[in-house]
């Protein structure tokens, strides 16, 4: 009972709960009795029916409850505006047919994707290296649960709000709200494959720091001890010589003797040759002093398994930089749409939010932008799914090129020619293949996009309330135009009446 309390959670027991929910929205394409039985993922036949069905169902759905809730089906509105809207609201069950197909096309992938992580968890595993993949789940559980609060309190709030008529018919508009749950859970495959690359890359940074801070400790444990006067040794002059240099050479400058500049007054001291004649005990004695000085000696050898270590450290590196890539190329054309999505709808949100707060009227298709706690919410929500994917991307690419940094550090805290040479041969290999996300080749998933997207949504929202204002001033321009128009010309037609009727007077009374 103990072993198994203790025993670590395994990559593919971290996304249980992440399986079964993609499974009841019918996300995933495998088979949920092999799940469940083996804990294992399973191509299944039914679960790619069922991926296919809740795809053309959930699509259908959703344009029957968006055309009955704000009439996008009407056709009269025929404005850029109402085009923009139309396009950003079927933009997401657009994103969900993208998520589910992408399912089908990449189950072999996903499947050979686990197999290679838990690979490199038992290849480290060997190593006394361990990856913690509770943290995997308690994330997972987090995200899920915001996921499902979120989703509900918009569509219960926008339901509420702008329900005109609350009948059966009418709770179709929930149905809404799978589309976008659903691209939800799939960025949190993709986080949560992200994640593990990184927790690999953190556990052999971790390990090499310290294991690196061990050595270090050892150093200064004994660095004490090495302060040890050379008269207490019994050594004859050459050997005096060669630990007088090895005691300089670590900072021990005591057991140096001064050098003085010779000048003739100097007086010569004669040295007298060395005893040949020693006997048996005193030269073992000395032998064993030599042997415990060099066995307290601070710069410690390493024998091969470091090396063999560090050797393993890069290949695994190596690994997780192809898993990595193939993580990506699975998951590309889902982020690019998913990051345009999310400009278009914040962009949108915002500017019409001002909209709203400016009491001018709002389009029918934007009506949720009349409600402030709505929009907030929506804009940190679309938000936050876009800056995840981001951070995390960006974590583990920086992650990735700590690899080398941690094995110099330990290099020079064993400080070996050897070992040096280890190192450096293999952090050009780490060099030469980094690890990087992108959203197919158009932009890198790192905090400079997040910048650049900020940067491009603070910019268009500029111009389209300079637009707004230039029209509001053209419309106030005109009425007032206007009505100058007629101010001016009242007093003319007022004249012109009265002129008008006294001559019809006049030829009346005297024909």
């Amino acid at each position: 009972m103990v072993s198994n309390a203790r025993r670590p959670v395994s990559l593919v027991d971290s996304l249980k709960v992440l399986f079964y929910a993609s499974s009841l929205l019918g996300l995933v394409p495998y088979s949920l009795r092999e799940f469940f039985a083996r804990h294992a993922l399973r191509i299944s036949i039914v679960g790619n029916v069922w991926v296919v069905f809740n795809m053309v169902g959930y699509s259908a759905m959703y344009h029957l409850a968006t055309d009955d809730y704000i009439g996008v089906g009407g056709g009269e509105q025929g404005s850029l505006t109402s085009a923009i809207g139309i396009f950003i609201i079927y933009m997401e069950p657009l994103m969900m047919c993208i998520d589910l197909l992408a399912a089908i096309i990449n189950q072999k992938l996903l499947i050979e994707c686990m197999e290679r992580l838990e690979k490199v968890d038992a290849k480290l595993a060997n190593e006394n290296i361990t990856v913690n993949n509770a943290r995997i789940q308690r994330y997972i559980v987090v995200i899920l649960v915001l996921v499902l609060v979120f989703e509900s309190v918009l569509t219960t709030y926008n339901f509420v709000k702008f329900a005109e008529a609350y009948t059966l018919w009418s709770l179709i508009w929930f149905i809404t709200a799978f589309p976008t749950g659903i691209n939800s859970v799939s960025r949190l495959w993709f986080v949560v494959l992200v994640l593990a690359v990184r927790h690999r890359f953190q556990a052999m940074n971790s390990h090499m720091d310290e294991l690196a801070g061990m050595l270090e400790e050892h150093n200064e444990r004994w660095e004490d001890e090495l302060e040890i006067e050379k008269h207490e040794i019994p050594m004859n002059y050459l050997e005096k010589e060669i630990f007088t240099i090895r005691s300089h050479r670590r900072g021990v400058v005591h057991g140096m003797v001064p050098v003085k500049k010779f000048s003739s007054s100097t007086k010569v001291i004669d040295v007298k040759p060395f005893e040949k004649k020693i006997s048996e005990e005193k030269a073992i004695a000395q032998k064993r002093s030599m042997f415990e000085f060099l066995s307290f000696d601070k710069y410690m050898k390493v024998d091969e398994k470091l090396d063999k270590k560090m050797i393993l450290v890069c290949r695994t590196h190596d690994e997780l930089c192809e898993i990595g890539k193939s993580i990506n190329s699975m998951f590309s054309f889902q982020m690019l749409v998913s990051m345009a999505h999310g400009f278009m709808a914040i962009t949108a949100q915002f500017y019409f939010l001002y909209c709203a707060l400016s009491h001018q009227s709002v389009p029918v298709l934007f009506r949720s932008a009349q409600v402030p706690q709505i929009s907030v919410m929506l804009i940190f929500y679309v938000a936050v799914k876009c800056v995840i994917c981001i951070y995390v991307c960006w974590k583990t690419k920086t992650e990735s090129q700590r690899t080398g940094v941690f094995m110099h550090h330990l290099a020079n805290i064993v400080d070996e020619t050897h070992f040096y040479q280890i190192v450096n041969h293999l952090s050009l290999k780490l060099l030469n293949h980094q690890l990087n996300f992108s959203a197919c080749g158009f932009f890198d998933l790192d905090m400079t996009t997040l910048y650049a997207i900020t940067g491009a949504i603070t910019s268009y929202l500029i111009i389209l309330i300079q637009f707004n204002l230039a029209a509001i001033q053209k419309v106030t321009n005109s009425t007032t135009t206007a009505n100058e128009t007629l101010t001016t010309v009242a007093p003319l037609l007022n004249q012109t009446t009265t002129a008008v009727s006294t001559a019809l007077s006049t030829y009346v009374a005297n024909p």
